[in-house]
């Protein structure tokens, strides 16, 4: 064989090699070809662990493959995210938590990831920040609250779940407006509402739909979210409750509780294919009736978004850039 023609031979086996191994080479009917695992942040029993055992059924139909579903939390969601970091580069693993306490946690603590090395593949719902009082208190709008701070700094305290966004949200929102108001933080959205219920704090920072429980005994003088809640309808958007104060919001949900869906972004960069055929199936089994009762039953159909991580990302990354201020 003349040399310069086994030199093409060569040549061609090793362009060959090079296709077949580069990103993006597998095909998106190939995926995927093995169980998928849903990996829940959080302990049993709460809203993301409800929902992404609502939707694994679903999910498993129109992938074809056993979709199950596992409790890992600890470690503000770490845990978890550690687990889908080494398990879910080829699609099998998919994390189910929060944002923005997901990228918080590269922010504030060293975890084995950065920020950038997880990718949003859907945005399931949101649960907007609400600010209550009791509902026999005297303050009855935040104009009112913001009167009582100025009139006596540092007195007021408010009571947020400790070390999470609910807290950055507070301590944000009160620097922003120039407040010295005490944020007092608990183990918990119930610890931290009961402690308003029993007069130790004036307020607390909650989350719509989880303070629900309390509804009957507390008003609500903002709700952090694009549109109004019919669950709060006394209450004004937070962007409305601040526009007095020459104040504007970085973003319209600013650090509300965002439920994700996430994988690897060597996930979406190797096998993009793959990656966008997930993403549809994610979003399609959101439609099945099970999961579509939830929120009709619970009335939330406003919280619920069903969207892509791409389309969101540019009003995450808007409020990702004040928590590092915060530091």
């Amino acid at each position: 064989m003349p040399m310069r023609f086994r030199q093409f031979i060569a040549a061609s086996i090793a362009i060959a090699s090079t296709l077949l191994a580069a990103p993006g080479a597998v095909r998106a009917e190939d995926y995927p070809n093995g169980p998928v695992q849903i990996l829940v942040a959080f302990g049993a029993g709460g809203g993301t662990d409800t929902l992404a055992r609502l939707l694994a059924p679903s999910l498993s139909k129109i992938l074809g493959k056993p979709v199950t579903v596992q409790n890992l939390p600890g470690g503000g969601g770490q845990v978890a995210a550690t687990a889908v970091m080494r398990d879910g580069s080829d699609g099998l693993a998919i994390l189910a938590t929060n944002e923005p306490d997901l990228f918080m946690s590269t922010v504030f603590s060293k975890p084995p990831y950065k920020a950038g090395d997880l990718q949003t593949i859907m945005v399931d719902v949101l649960d907007p920040r609400i600010m209550l009082v009791k509902k026999d208190s005297d303050i009855n709008t935040f104009k009112d609250f913001v009167e009582r701070a100025r009139a006596q700094p540092g007195k007021l305290a408010v009571s947020v779940t400790q070390g999470g966004a609910q807290e950055l949200f507070a301590k944000w929102l009160f620097s922003k407006l120039g407040l010295q108001v005490r944020t007092v933080g608990y183990e918990g959205g119930g610890p931290a509402a009961n402690a308003m219920l029993a007069g130790d704090v004036v307020a607390a920072i909650g989350d719509d739909s989880a303070r629900l429980n309390i509804r009957s005994q507390t008003k609500a003088l903002f709700v952090g979210a694009k549109d109004k809640s019919p669950r709060w309808s006394e209450a004004p958007t937070l962007t409305e409750a601040v526009a007095p104060y020459g104040l504007k919001l970085p973003s319209e949900n600013f650090l509300a509780r965002f439920g994700v869906y996430v994988v690897p972004t060597a996930f979406k960069t190797k096998y993009p294919a793959a990656y966008a055929k997930l993403q549809k199936a994610l979003i399609e089994a959101r439609d099945a009736p099970e999961f579509k009762a939830f929120f009709e039953r619970n009335s939330l159909n406003d919280l619920s978004i069903g969207k892509t991580g791409e389309a969101l990302q540019a009003s995450f990354d808007a409020d990702f850039a004040e928590i590092p201020k915060l530091k």
